[in-house]
């Protein structure tokens, strides 16, 4: 089925599945750079995994992208600042720290962290990015920065579970029904309005 078909009445569960999770693995490779996408929740569930990723010597250098200012229950700051202050906590040098504080979504994180990328390595010489986000954002995510990223920097998926939108897990809470499907509405959305090329499921 062409995700460009797919209608609100088509999104069962498996269409969802299929959708969101389908072929999601970080496959464990080393890489130049590892970006983690902004959001209220990224410092809880994101930032470990890029961290994790970080200590295990895949990479030297994490981008933390999210520039919209959000209310967080010690602070108010910005996606990336919130997350900056995590990072450092899990021991990770500032030095190693990038941090893109101007976008505000999902777009303008990719679009941004190429600025970066440019700036702290130069495009040509990046072969390979580590893409964190949560798990059920990362199609989304992973289509808009294959798109938008030069074709020779191969993006490889980081996905980070939560507590309501694992793929074992979605469908067992109204909270994680409504993000899983509202995220598949998201994605045919994309794709209806060129944001993404179309694909197959």
């Amino acid at each position: 089925m062409w995700v460009s078909k797919i209608t609100e009445e088509d999104l069962s569960n498996e269409i969802i599945d299929k959708l969101l999770f389908e072929g999601i693995v970080d496959t464990g490779e080393n890489i130049d750079c590892i970006i983690v996408l902004g959001s209220t929740k990224a410092s809880k569930y994101r930032v470990p995994v890029a961290v994790k990723a970080y200590n295990s010597g895949r990479a030297n250098k994490i981008i933390l992208c999210g520039g919209a200012l959000k209310k967080f229950p010690d602070e108010e700051s910005t996606e990336a600042e919130h997350m900056y202050k995590r990072v450092l906590e899990l021991g990770v040098p500032e030095k190693n720290i990038i941090l893109e504080n101007k976008s505000q979504s999902t777009v303008e994180n990719i679009l941004c962290a190429l600025v970066e990328l440019q700036r702290a390595f130069w495009l040509n010489r990046v072969k390979k990015v580590l893409l964190v986000t949560s798990t059920y954002h990362m199609r989304r995510s992973l289509a808009i920065a294959r798109y938008l990223f030069p074709i020779h920097i191969d993006i490889v998926p980081g996905p980070a579970d939560d507590n309501n939108t694992n793929r074992d897990t979605w469908m067992n809470t109204p909270k994680g029904r409504e993000r899983a499907k509202r995220e598949a509405l998201n994605i045919v959305g994309c794709v209806k309005n060129g944001v993404i090329p179309d694909f197959e499921i």
